[in-house]
């Protein structure tokens, strides 16, 4: 039992005894006051027949004439005459009928004694009068006084009751907006409360504040630090890009994620005369113009979703570019090529720095090292012919249905038809127990040719307005699939689908079909778009917990400030973005970014995961730093082993 609710207790308690006893005194005097009137009330009209009764003639008749007169004008219940030898002349009396409850008659007993007078004539002693007076018009007069003081102390007792109830809310009021806001502080939401105009819990609720905003800033300063450590490991010091480590992590990923663009370009631009600049120039300058190069990089591919820089060392920087032609990647690289040279006016080199790059298409399942050699074969050629070489692989990229119209007329078809197909990648745990099957929406080509995964169907399904569609699509196929496994399932969503009209008010029908599978069932969101998209996010969050279905964040790694946030959605789980586990195991930055994601992480209650394991080695760094999870290659070659 509550605090408050003993000292309300405590308070009506105190106000119904109090009232008790108000009352009861109340009775107990208004008894006494009626038995003194009763008493006064025989003994005078015994007094008064008396005295008449003296002063008129003694004979029979006129006494009982007396005696009758008193008795109609009266409330009396006896009145008797009585001769000198006690015998009974005249009598009159009536049932003394209280008219009221019995137990008040036994409660509350009236004790009145019956007044006596004596009749005489001359100085000689003729009778005696005895008059009861009648108690009935008593108790009835107490019976109505009990019920109106009674009505009265009800009244007063309910007005106090409500009074202290309204006083207790009102306190109870800040002290529950203090709870609220420790459990918020729990739930990573930092809020400020407004101090109470109750003195004694100003000074709680001033603390409360103090210590939401202290841990606001200490998630700040852990986010901040992350997020060093990310820049740290990830990017190259001087320009700013991705450092050639985290570039490899990256190539990697996009050759073997089958949910990115199934093919791509990647470029590099290679300056010759770095050497030559930094006698001239100095170290100092030099490192400015390289970040003036980096910077002119950035600015000539911006725009693009999906595009990676980096630094690959000295004055060779890579462009990867998934899901573009060559043509479209050979043009973007002389945009590029351009705007380094315009850097030549600012250093003052007179015939201008030699500059090669070279562009060459890629397609997924090709191994990172032998496309490196074709992109440094292609820039060899581009330092001995001059411009910008493209090397195509002999093939284009695959996309079946070209094409704005052709794609919708494909995707509806499928999505009234039903064709859609789902294929799992398991999620282990570092024991290699399964943690989840996170399903992939697959689609078979219209001319029969090879299935279609979500990174080529996607891109255009988004441009169509058909994503929310088609995630609305792979849910109910998750949800049916239950049916027939004990298994827990992943689905993804995509970020765009969040903020498309019906999209959850469908996804919350959904679920209330699923019952309780939907407890076996994680939306997960890409990272990727989610800053614009954050609305969504809280709102499919509220959809989620209804039916108690988790919400996790996959390729996680670039937004480490939006963490509290996204752990303010009662997130479950996050998946680490597969370029932070690339040769993890060799990279000792990688190591301290992971650990510190990791540790944040579990301070917050969310469980991490990785994402693109490829090797044993990889396994066994993440799970060394805390990692609670893996899925990519290496999971689905030791559950097969299993």
């Amino acid at each position: 039992m509550s605090l408050l609710r003993r000292l309300w207790i405590s308070v009506v308690v105190a106000m119904a005894v109090v009232l008790a006893g108000a009352f009861t005194v109340s009775l107990l005097t208004a008894r006494t006051y009626f038995e003194q009137q009763l008493q006064a009330q025989a003994g005078d009209g015994a007094v008064s027949l008396a005295l008449s009764m003296s002063q008129q003639s003694k004979d029979v008749a006129t006494a009982e004439l007396l005696v009758t007169a008193l008795f109609d004008g009266g409330h009396y219940q006896l009145i008797r005459f009585s001769d000198a030898g006690g015998k009974v002349l005249v009598e009159r009396s009536q049932p003394d009928g209280a008219g009221v409850p019995e137990w008040l008659v036994t409660l509350l007993p009236m004790d009145v004694r019956p007044g006596q007078a004596l009749v005489s004539d001359g100085w000689r002693q003729t009778g005696q009068v005895t008059v009861i007076a009648a108690r009935g018009y008593a108790y009835r007069a107490l019976w109505r006084g009990m019920l109106q003081l009674g009505s009265l102390m009800l009244a007063i007792g309910l007005f106090w009751a409500m009074g202290v109830s309204a006083l207790l809310r009102w306190v109870r009021r800040p002290l529950e907006e203090m709870a609220e806001q420790a459990e918020a502080i729990g739930a990573g939401q930092f809020r400020v409360l407004e101090e109470p105009k109750v003195v004694e819990l100003r000074s709680m609720a001033r603390a409360l504040n103090h210590m939401s905003e202290r841990i606001r800033s200490l998630f700040a300063e852990q986010a901040a630090r992350i997020a060093g450590l990310r820049d740290e490991s990830s990017h190259d010091a001087g320009t700013g890009l991705l450092n050639r480590m985290y570039f490899n992590g990256e190539l990697r990923r996009v050759l073997s994620d089958v949910d990115v663009p199934p093919g791509g370009c990647l470029g590099v631009l290679r300056i010759a005369d770095l050497a030559v600049l930094n006698q001239q120039l100095g170290r100092l300058r030099t490192d400015e113009w390289l970040a003036a190069v980096g910077e002119a990089l950035k600015s000539s591919v911006e725009g693009g979703e999906e595009v990676s820089l980096a630094r690959l060392g000295g004055a060779e920087f890579a462009i990867l570019l998934p899901g573009v032609e060559l043509s479209a990647g050979r043009r973007l690289l002389e945009q590029a090529r351009s705007a380094v040279a315009a850097l030549d006016l600012q250093v003052g080199v007179e015939r201008g720095l030699r500059m090669a790059a070279a562009v060459v298409a890629y397609r997924r399942d090709d191994k990172p090292g032998a496309l490196l050699s074709r992109v440094d074969s292609a820039l060899m050629r581009a330092e001995a012919e001059g411009g910008v070489v493209a090397e195509p692989d002999g093939a284009p990229l695959p996309i079946p249905a070209p094409g704005e119209g052709r794609w919708r007329e494909m995707l509806e078809g499928a999505l009234a038809r039903h064709e859609f197909t789902l294929i799992s990648y398991p999620v282990l745990a570092c024991d290699g127990s399964l943690i989840h099957r996170e399903f992939m929406l697959r689609l078979p080509a219209p001319d029969g040719g090879a299935v279609l995964t979500a990174g080529q169907f996607m891109p255009a399904a988004v441009r169509v307005g058909l994503a929310s569609a088609c995630d609305l699509e792979a849910l109910r196929l998750g949800i049916a699939s239950l049916a027939g496994s004990p298994d827990p399932i992943a689905i993804n969503v995509a970020p765009r689908s969040l903020l498309e009209p019906g999209f959850l008010d469908q996804l919350d029908v959904l679920l209330a079909r699923a019952g309780a599978d939907a407890a076996r069932i994680s939306v997960e969101v890409s990272e990727r778009g989610l800053d614009a998209n954050l609305a969504g996010l809280e709102a499919l969050a509220e959809v989620l917990a209804r039916h108690g279905t988790h919400l996790g964040i996959e390729h996680f790694g670039r937004q480490l400030a939006a963490l509290p946030r996204l752990y303010a959605l009662q997130l479950a789980y996050l998946k680490l973005d597969g370029s932070f586990v690339a040769s993890l195991h060799e990279d000792v930055g990688l190591q301290r970014l992971v650990k510190a994601i990791v540790d944040v992480a579990r301070g917050l209650d969310v469980v991490v995961y990785a994402e693109q394991v490829h090797t044993a080695d990889e396994w066994a760094a993440a799970a060394h730093l805390g990692v609670s999870g893996m899925t990519g290659p290496e999971a689905s070659r030791r559950l097969a082993a299993s």
